[in-house]
Parts: C-alpha cells; structure tokens; sequence
C-alpha cells in the first residue's frame, strides 16, 4: 500500500496545509487538500474519497474539487463518510455551494455521497474499508482501511478514549494526530484532540492488548504548538523505544504488513 501525505496541519496559511491523504492513486483519506495537493491528472484519476468526520479542514476542499469535476467532466467520484458527516456535505457544504457537483434531476451526480455506519465494511475500489467510532467534539470515525493484506488505521481527529478503538482494529501503520503540547492538555480534553503524552498512554494501551506497536505516523499537528509536539514527540519515542515518524506534505510510504 502506498501512502502519500498531502497536508498535515489544522490551520491554514501559505506555509501549512490541511489534512488529506492518497492512497495509491484513486482514494483519498479526508479532502482538507485536495485541490492544493494535486494536480489536475491527479484528481481526475481519483475514484473515492472516505472523510472521518464533518469539519472544514477534513472537507473543504470537496468544494473545488467538485467544481473542477462538473468543469471537467471527469469520471464521478463516491464520497463515503458517518451519517453525520455526509449530512453535512450535503446541507451545508456541497449541496449549498456546488449543487451541480451532486447533481441536477435526471443528471449524474459528480460526487456522490455515501453514508456508512460504524462497524461496517465496505468494499472500496477493491479494499476493505471501516469506519470505527473514534472521541471528538463531533461526531467521527477512524478510518480502517485493508489492502493487498496491508492494514492501516487512519485516526482522524480523535481525543482521549482512542484506546477503545484498540479492540476493534490491529494495523499495521497507524496514522494520527497529535493537535497540541502537553502543556495545552485541558484544551485537547474539550476539543478531542491529542498530545504527546496522551499518545504515549494510547500506544501503551495498544501494546498491553496486542503485543505489539505499529508503524506510526503522526499528523493534524496545530503549527503554534509544533516546536513543543516535535520536541515532545522525541521524547516518547525514546521512552516506548518505538520510533514515531512525523509526517511531512509530499512525503510518500510505501506501507508493508508486519512480519
């Protein structure tokens, strides 16, 4: 499985980009960067993309990329997500912004929303897909995705209480965020988010029930807390003795099962 790293922060500006991820060629994991990340052969060849969650750095991208495919006439793309989410897309996103892009009567929709329930697979472009409840201010999913026997959890947004995802899924890359610093962990508590620390006690809780730590990847990282995460990142790293990569817009993995 081939991961690529599209954006990796939760402000946007000239030099950080909203969350979105490609895997192999045709399906994205959240749509925070879509257009900014991609060029035009890019997105066309795109077939579906899976958001975690409603919020506009995971989405608001769908915009653009709508648009570009009504312009273009590019084959339609699924769009899966939570009920709560694709409820969004469709009232207050896509559906007031470019209503084209879902389709006028007796025309074919561009993006075509999906809802998925919690615990569900389903079969994407020939993956196994699943979206596994996860703690946020809203509601959210983690992203299970199985390809070619390579597992990946994509966490989205997600706060204390990740670990009870733990015994619904066994991956092997994890890819999460790591919003703030330690020092901010009373906003994270509200928000649902993660910090260093906080992460360090899920991947213990990991451990403690399935032997063994995953590749890990860490993204959704609040730039005015970046110097504190990387700093602290290292230092957890070095305590679980189990390397904890930061991820960098551009960067591409090539995602293997474990032994």
């Amino acid at each position: 499985m081939k991961l690529r790293i599209l954006g990796i922060n939760n402000m946007s500006s000239r030099d950080t980009i909203w969350p979105a991820y490609l895997i192999d060629h045709d399906l994205a994991l959240d749509a925070g960067s879509l257009c900014r990340s991609l060029t035009f052969d890019e997105q066309a060849a795109l077939r579906a993309v899976v958001v975690s969650h409603r919020h506009l750095d995971h989405t608001l991208d769908l915009v653009p990329f709508g648009l570009n495919r009504v312009a273009s006439g590019w084959p339609p793309v699924d769009v899966y997500g939570i009920r709560d989410a694709v409820d969004y897309l469709r009232g207050a996103l896509i559906g007031p912004l470019v209503p084209k892009a879902l389709g006028a009567p007796g025309e074919e929709a561009s993006l075509r929303l999906n809802a998925v329930d919690y615990h569900q697979e389903t079969s994407i472009l020939g993956r196994r897909v699943t979206a596994i409840p996860v703690p946020h201010a809203v509601p959210a999913a983690g992203i299970h995705v199985e390809s070619g026997g390579v597992k990946l959890f994509y966490t989205g947004d997600a706060g204390q209480g990740l670990s009870r995802a733990w015994t619904r899924v066994s991956p092997d890359a994890l890819l999460t965020e790591c919003s703030h610093g330690n020092l901010n962990r009373a906003h994270v508590a509200k928000a649902g988010h993660q910090t260093p620390e906080l992460l360090k006690e899920t991947l213990s809780d990991f451990k403690a029930l399935r032997g063994y730590l995953p590749k890990v990847i860490v993204t959704h990282i609040n730039p005015q807390w970046e110097q504190a995460v990387r700093k602290e990142l290292v230092e957890v790293s070095r305590e679980i003795d189990h390397e904890i990569l930061i991820a960098e817009p551009g960067m591409t993995l090539e995602l293997t099962a474990r032994p």
